[in-house]
């Protein structure tokens, strides 16, 4: 008896179904297994990455950059500065070169004014000795006037004492006091004592008095 085709294809089928079946089975029951211990693994995972992280090179760099940008300012602030010093600089120097100026004219100015006072002074000076030469020379000619005067008026008192008392006394009031108390002083006293006799009596008094003050002046002396 041979076997029938169909059971035999209708078996191989049914033991294929029901491998498929336990199949599905067993994986249903393993799954949630499965998922809990690769989530382990990946969560291990993601702790294990994030430890390299907190220290990757990546990292590093990204923490160093704001250190290098708080430096950048810095850098900034200094090539701002500089050129601000170097304006001041040349401010100060140009003010030291204009004050310089300034002192230099001021210097010459004084220069100047001390050549002109030098000048000045110069002659001033020639001119103090033009008049202290001039004042000897009058010094000395008043000297020979006096010499001269004194000598003149010896003279012409001996030429009064020769005359009569009547003429030199008619003279005489006609004189200034002053010239006749001179002229009385340098006759010898009786000469001059017959003079005032003929004298007015005005003259006369004036001509007294004069000589009396004189000579009270020399002994007070």
């Amino acid at each position: 008896m041979k076997p029938n085709p169909l059971l035999i294809i209708g078996a191989i089928f049914a033991a294929s179904f029901a491998g498929r079946v336990i199949g599905v089975a067993d994986a249903a029951l393993s799954s949630p297994e499965a998922e809990a211990a690769d989530a382990k693994p990946q969560s291990a995972t993601t702790e294990h990455k994030a430890e390299p992280e907190a220290t990757s090179p990546a990292h590093e760099a990204e923490t160093s950059k704001p250190e290098h940008a708080a430096v950048e300012p810095e850098n900034n602030a200094q090539n701002i500065s500089t050129p601000h010093n170097t304006a001041q600089t040349d401010a100060l120097l140009a003010a030291i070169k204009e004050r310089s100026r300034t002192l230099d004219a001021q210097t010459v100015r004084v220069e100047d004014r001390i050549r002109m006072l030098e000048i000045i002074e110069k002659r001033v000076g020639e001119r103090l000795a033009e008049l202290q030469k001039n004042k000897d020379d009058l010094s000395n000619l008043v000297a020979f006037a006096d010499e001269a005067a004194e000598e003149d008026i010896a003279l012409l008192s001996k030429m009064y004492e020769q005359m009569k008392p009547k003429k030199a006394g008619e003279i005489f009031d006609k004189m200034n006091p002053t010239f006749a108390a001179g002229f009385l002083t340098a006759m010898n006293s009786e000469s001059a004592a017959l003079i005032l006799t003929n004298m007015s009596t005005d003259k006369a008094y004036a001509a007294s008095m004069i000589i009396a003050s004189r000579n009270a002046a020399v002994h007070s002396q």
